[in-house]
């Protein structure tokens, strides 16, 4: 049974590679893309990360690839980069408390109510919301540069709804990776997937990077975790963060 599993069940779906130039789908990329089974992004993200001119990053569906492109069409990334150079952290929670001051209990505080534990950050950067499984087939940017948090900037110009603009994202990247050890693995359209080496361990460390969270991502507690104790008890010893905007 095994012999005609192997001569004869599906084969394995290929692994391919489009350059600059070389239409994938309806995009024109402009740094090479990887399309692959889900199942293989961990290896490929494994062997693309010992080139250290090239940053691998998974982009998720094909629906997702388009329209990451569409607003790649429209990113700046030298403007991105000044921007992040002038973000001022204290100012920025500054005001998130100003506008939360403004409204009753918010950010809302409540009971800790039970949650999913994280799991791996590349096996949640592939998964597919609306089926509750993996999307069969990924596709994965090599970005041209050894610096990760410079990703955002090369994507998108940001500054929809309540996602924050290019430059935000940089500076915050930047100070969630020498904190944490948070490295971005996978950039949807909307949404963002981390691998953490150093995530908080204490309840007081927790509740002050779910502030932080809330002021970035507010979908994250307003449709996700209900609350900031919540949010505050899943970040305890996480080694994945995931985001997500509407």
């Amino acid at each position: 049974m095994k012999l005609i599993t192997r001569l004869f069940g599906p084969k394995p779906q290929p692994v391919l590679i489009y350059q600059p130039g070389q239409r994938v789908g309806s995009v024109d990329p402009v740094w090479p893309v990887i399309e692959c089974p889900s199942g293989m992004a961990q290896k490929i993200i494994a062997q693309e990360a010992h080139n250290r001119d090239i940053t691998p990053i998974i982009l998720g569906s094909m629906r997702s690839l388009e329209l990451i492109h569409e607003a790649q069409q429209a990113s700046d990334p030298a403007n991105a980069l000044r921007r992040s150079s002038l973000f001022d952290f204290d100012a920025w929670m500054r005001q998130a408390h100003e506008e939360w001051a403004e409204a009753p209990d918010m950010p809302p505080r409540g009971p800790v109510y039970s949650h999913a534990p994280h799991g791996d950050a590349i096996d949640m950067a592939v998964w597919n919301p609306l089926t509750s499984a993996p999307f069969k087939t990924v596709y994965i940017g090599l970005f041209p540069t050894a610096d990760v948090t410079q990703i955002p900037g090369l994507i998108t110009g940001g500054g929809w709804n309540s996602y924050p603009e290019a430059g935000v994202h940089i500076a915050l990247h930047r100070r969630w990776r020498d904190r944490y050890g948070a490295r971005l693995i996978g950039h949807g359209h909307d949404s963002m997937t981390f691998h953490v080496l150093r995530p908080p361990r204490d309840l007081a460390g927790s509740l002050d990077l779910a502030e932080e969270f809330y002021a970035y991502c507010p979908d994250l507690i307003d449709q996700g975790f209900g609350n900031l104790d919540t949010l505050a008890a899943a970040l305890r010893n996480a080694p994945t963060w995931h985001f997500w905007w509407d």
